[in-house]
């Protein structure tokens, strides 16, 4: 009988901003943190908005978000093999 590992599943609090990244294009940007500590500090990790989205309506957009979803989630479903030495 094989042994099926058990998928890993990974919750980050996640907070959502506005933001404008390119030449005056409204972007939604994810800021992850996991135990009070930002969860990753070198990839920026966001949404782009429909081209002609107003500023208002990405800074309603990214309330609505706050407001409704807290937690982003991974799952790996097949843990990496640990490396041999």
């Amino acid at each position: 009988m094989t042994h099926t590992p058990e998928p890993l599943i990974y919750r980050y609090d996640v907070t959502f901003e506005a933001a404008e990244i390119e030449q005056g294009r409204s972007f939604v940007t994810l800021a992850l943190s996991q135990n009070g500590q930002d969860a990753d500090q070198t990839t920026l990790f966001f949404f782009e908005v429909a081209e002609g989205m107003t500023s208002e309506a990405t800074k309603r957009l990214v309330q609505f978000l706050n407001r409704y979803i807290v937690r982003f989630g991974a799952v790996i479903a097949e843990p990496p093999e640990p490396e041999s030495p």
